[in-house]
């Protein structure tokens, strides 16, 4: 048998190479076709976020010199006095829904049959009257009555008596000042 001299002709097996190199050429051609429409993809998403981008920032100029425009004219505006003014025409929007028959019912209620009242004088808040009584009783005890009832009657609180004075003093009988707050009833307009 004869035995080939592999040393003087060597014999190279160059296909498995050259598979390997056609074969990773292909996947870097593949690959770099991906990466061209990957690149081309987010180019094109790049220009719409750029021109977004340049949408939003003109947009928020406009706004910007909107809001300075308008804060400019909300300056001009002189708030202390308009409150004022808003808060007077309230008071007297509520002096004028004031019911002074519903006033009287409620003070006639609990106003005794010795007592009779000589002044009378409502401040219209918000929520509740104020009143200023001056009452005028046969007996000091009348007096304590009608404070009694103020106190027992839903519609009358924090009852407090300002002077009282003796019937030497007063020439009329037993006069009471006294402070009541007054929750008038919600009437139907």
């Amino acid at each position: 048998m004869i035995v080939p001299n592999l040393a003087s002709r060597p014999h190279l097996n160059t296909r498995p190479v050259w598979i390997l190199t056609g074969v990773a050429g292909a996947l870097a051609l593949i690959f770099s076709v991906v990466n061209l429409v990957v690149w081309l993809e987010s180019s094109r998403a790049l220009e719409e976020q750029i021109a977004t981008q340049t949408e939003l920032e003109r947009r928020h100029e406009q706004l910007s010199a909107e809001v300075s425009e308008q804060a400019e004219s909300l300056s001009r505006v002189p708030w202390r006095s308009l409150a004022a003014r808003v808060s007077a025409v309230n008071g007297v929007i509520r002096e004028h829904r004031f019911s002074w028959i519903g006033l009287l019912d409620d003070v006639e209620r609990v106003l005794p049959i010795d007592v009779r009242l000589t002044k009378i004088f409502p401040k219209v808040e918000a929520d509740r009257v104020n009143l200023s009584l001056t009452a005028v009783g046969r007996t000091r005890e009348a007096l304590l009555e009608l404070l009694d009832n103020l106190i027992a009657d839903p519609s009358f609180s924090e009852p407090t008596p300002q002077s009282e004075m003796t019937p030497e003093e007063s020439g009329l009988g037993w006069v009471l000042n006294l402070t009541v707050v007054h929750h008038p009833r919600e009437e139907a307009p």
